[in-house]
C-alpha cells in the first residue's frame, strides 16, 4: 500500500487493484441500471437525478446518491474491504461516504457524453480541501476508447482555474484556457478493470472524452471524508446540506473507524 500512498500524496491520484468481484460488480451494474429506470428497491427515490427515462440517450447518465435507492449498491459502496483499502491509503482513522453518484456513460462516440475539467471541491464549498477524497469504482472495464476519466497530475496543488466545469462538455476549449497558464503538464488515463478503483485528491482536475465503443462505461463514484476532514459553514441553498446529511448513517455510512 505504500506505493499508492504515495502516488495520492504526489500525483493525487491512485489505482489500485481489483478490490470486487466479478459477481459483486454484476450485481451492482444490474442495480444501477434499474435506478436509472426509475426503479427502487428501498421505495426511496435518489437524491438528484440528472437524467431521466426518455432524455436524450447519448448523454451522459449521472445520478446522485443512488444508494439511497438499491440495496445492492448500497451493499458494494458500505463494504468493509472497500473501508479498509481506502483507510490505509489514505492513512486515515475513519472513513464516512457523504456522497455517491454513478456515472453511465453511453457508448457511439457522441460528445453529449463528455465531462468537462473540473476539480470536484468547487463544487463542495462546504468542506475544507483536506481530508476530502473520491474513489471511482469501475463497473466495466475502462479502455483507452472508453471515455475513461482523465487526471492532470500533480493539479492539487494548482490554484483555481476559471472557466472549468464538469457539465461543460466542450473540452477543447477548457484545454486552451488550461494552457493559458500551465504549460508544462502531464496528463494520465484511468484504464482499469471492472472491480478496480481509483482514489483522488478532491482538488486534482480530471475530465472524460467520448465513449467510441460499443458499450457503456459505467462507474460508481463514492465521495468520503477522513478523520481529518473540516466543514466550513456556508450561506444559501447550501447551508445545512451536511448537517441533515452526515448524522444520517443511512445517507453517510461510515465503513471504517479506529
Amino acid at each position: 500500500m505504500v506505493e499508492y500512498k504515495n502516488e495520492l500524496k504526489k500525483n493525487g491520484l491512485c489505482i489500485v487493484p481489483k478490490l470486487f468481484s466479478n459477481q459483486e460488480i454484476v450485481s451492482t451494474r444490474k442495480a444501477l441500471w434499474d435506478v436509472i429506470q426509475g426503479k427502487y428497491n428501498t421505495g426511496r427515490e435518489p437524491e438528484e437525478r440528472f437524467w431521466n427515462v426518455g432524455d436524450d440517450p447519448e448523454d451522459i447518465i449521472k445520478i446522485d446518491k443512488p444508494h439511497l435507492s438499491n440495496n445492492d449498491i448500497k451493499k458494494l459502496i458500505t463494504s468493509s474491504k472497500l473501508g479498509k483499502c481506502l483507510a490505509e491509503i489514505t492513512k486515515s482513522n475513519k472513513i464516512q461516504v457523504w456522497h455517491s453518484q454513478s456515472v453511465w456513460k453511453p457508448p457511439g462516440g457522441s460528445k453529449k457524453g463528455n465531462a468537462g475539467w473540473h476539480r470536484d471541491i468547487q463544487y463542495w464549498p462546504f468542506w475544507k480541501p483536506e481530508g476530502i477524497f473520491t474513489a471511482w469504482i469501475a463497473l466495466t472495464d475502462v479502455q483507452k476508447n472508453s471515455g475513461p476519466v482523465r487526471f492532470i497530475l500533480g493539479s492539487h496543488k494548482w490554484s483555481n482555474l476559471k472557466g472549468l466545469d464538469f457539465f461543460d462538455k466542450d473540452i477543447s476549449f477548457q484545454d486552451k484556457i488550461i494552457r493559458k497558464t500551465k504549460k508544462d503538464y502531464k496528463i494520465k488515463s484511468s484504464i482499469i478493470n471492472k472491480g478496480q478503483l481509483s482514489i483522488h485528491n478532491s482538488g486534482i482536475y480530471h475530465s472524460s472524452k467520448e465513449n467510441t465503443t460499443n458499450k457503456p462505461r459505467v462507474g460508481m463514484v463514492v465521495h468520503f471524508s477522513t478523520d481529518k476532514a473540516k466543514t466550513i459553514s456556508v450561506t444559501g441553498s447550501l447551508s445545512n446540506y451536511l448537517k441533515h446529511n452526515l448524522n444520517d448513517k443511512n445517507i453517510c455510512p461510515i465503513i471504517y473507524e479506529k
